[in-house]
């Protein structure tokens, strides 16, 4: 195997750095590019041959020392092949909006400095390689993986589940964990009923499928104490005081805690609106739950790809849905704590439009919307998996990890959206436990059984770091064996 060229993005945790100093034990590698918060070297390779960029700076559009004028220059041809990527850039610069604006000229000017740098780049020291330690979705990160599958540059980075220590390496943002499709395809092929999982899925199946439902994150309605994230967050930590106490008497500092105090006024006043238009559901009726997912985020963007805006998904759901079918709308709980992003007046005005969608009481039980509901619909979201196992038929307009389940329905079109609403409300389509759990099984099957993300590592993972890692490597080795055989 002749000696990989790579990029490497954000790498940094105990798990993905040794997984990927492993495979540079089994596979020579001449040249390793890598983009992330804290430089983590590479033995065997000098310094020349693993350059290094500071993410905070690069996601700004800094790159230190480069004349970009001395740059290949982008033409018609790749310009236009990225246009996608383009548009899914020009929303995910809202993630440096908490305290400012940033203008469309301004994104548009960072995207082409973006789009032209890692094109060099990518060109300059013959790339073949693309490793990330989870799905792409940061700046410049996005604009990276695109140009890499656009140039046909393997391209790998672990997703995680809801499940824990359960993630997979994939190679294609759309096609998700293709492999628990193709093993899926398998199992049901066999069609020998009801199948065997592990003592931890078997676990996992009981807690999704009891009568009272099970509830995986919860946010709690009141924001903490000021004094006491002001001791945890700065007090506590001599060095952040130290840097807090300059900002004190800094205009732009002042600027921006201004700015914050604006959003903090509109986020308040969206909770209202929202509030004063909302009803409380009616279980007797026929409706498809619809939960909004916060934003931004990498589960809409890019996970969701043209329906980040997600109410052009119920916009659809709206103009598809049978005489007499409601489209129950509930916020996320953190989006009306912390997030105005994606939100605002008009986006809930638009919904209230909408003549068969209600916005439903923040202090309606999740649980009993989606036990009562026809269908669950959602951009990627986790309700959208464990509605499977209330057996309700899922309406899911992204690409994530499940989209391969029986009774999933994926949305490109208004006509995959009649189709769905064909197959629900007239043929009854609904998934069955059985076939649950052999989606199950298909994950157990096909998953990358570890711990990726320092996160995890810490607070979710039955795991020794060292099972992680080398559960990691080995995936990452098949993977690449498998490409450049």
């Amino acid at each position: 195997m002749k000696p990989l060229r790579a990029i490497i993005l954000r790498c940094t945790s105990s798990v993905a750095h040794g997984a990927i100093v492993r495979v540079m034990q089994e596979i020579p590698f001449e040249f390793c590019g890598s983009l992330s918060c804290r430089h983590c070297r590479y033995p065997g390779l000098s310094d020349g041959n693993q350059p290094w960029f500071y993410s905070s700076k690069i996601r700004n559009g800094v790159y230190e020392g480069v004349n970009h004028a001395d740059l290949m220059p982008l033409d018609e041809e790749i310009v236009v092949k990225m246009r996608d990527s383009e548009a899914l850039f020009m929303y995910m610069v809202t993630r440096m909006e908490y305290a400012r604006k940033i203008s469309y000229e301004e994104r548009k000017r960072r995207y082409l400095l973006h789009l032209r740098f890692w094109n060099d780049f990518i060109e300059r020291y013959s790339i073949n390689i693309f490793i990330s330690e989870t799905l792409p979705h940061e700046i410049p990160d996005y604009i990276i993986y695109e140009l890499c599958k656009l140039k046909g540059i393997l391209t790998l980075f672990s997703h995680t589940t809801p499940i824990r220590d359960t993630s997979f390496v994939t190679e294609d943002v759309e096609e998700s964990a293709i492999q628990i499709k193709e093993r899926l395809e398998e199992l049901d092929a066999q069609a020998s009923g009801d199948v065997a999982l592990s003592e931890q899925l078997e676990a996992y199946y009981k807690e999704q499928t009891q009568p009272e439902g099970k509830f995986k994150f919860i946010y709690q309605e009141k924001p903490q104490n000021f004094l006491s994230l002001f001791v945890r967050r700065i007090l506590s930590k001599p060095s952040v005081f130290l840097h807090w106490t300059t900002f004190l008497f800094s205009v732009p500092a002042w600027i921006r805690r201004i700015r914050k105090l604006g959003s903090a006024w509109t986020q308040y006043k969206l909770r209202k609106f929202y509030d004063s238009h909302a009803v409380e559901p009616d279980y007797s009726k026929k409706y498809i739950y619809f939960p909004l997912q916060f934003q931004p985020e990498c589960s809409t963007c890019p996970m969701a790809g043209a329906f980040v805006d997600q109410n052009v998904s119920v916009h659809l759901l709206s103009s598809t849905a049978p005489e007499g079918v409601l489209i129950y709308i509930k916020e996320h709980p953190r989006q009306r704590k912390q997030g105005i992003v994606g939100r605002s007046r008009e986006f809930y005005q638009e919904l209230l439009n909408m003549p068969n969608v209600r916005l439903v009481k923040h202090s309606a039980s999740t649980f009993d919307l989606r036990e009562h509901c026809q269908a669950v619909a959602t951009g990627t979201g986790t309700a959208g998996f464990e509605a499977l196992f209330r057996e309700k038929p899922v309406i899911i307009f992204g690409h994530n990890f499940y989209q391969y389940a029986h009774s999933v329905f994926q949305i490109r079109t208004k006509e995959d959206c009649l189709n769905a609403m064909e197959d629900i409300f007239e043929r009854g389509e609904k998934p069955d436990l059985i076939s649950v759990r052999r989606f199950l099984k298909a994950m157990e099957d096909t998953r990358l059984h570890a711990s990726i993300s320092e996160w995890h590592i810490s607070n979710n993972t039955d795991l020794t770091v060292e099972k992680s890692t080398h559960s990691f490597a080995d995936s990452l080795f098949e993977r690449i064996q498998k490409h450049f055989s």
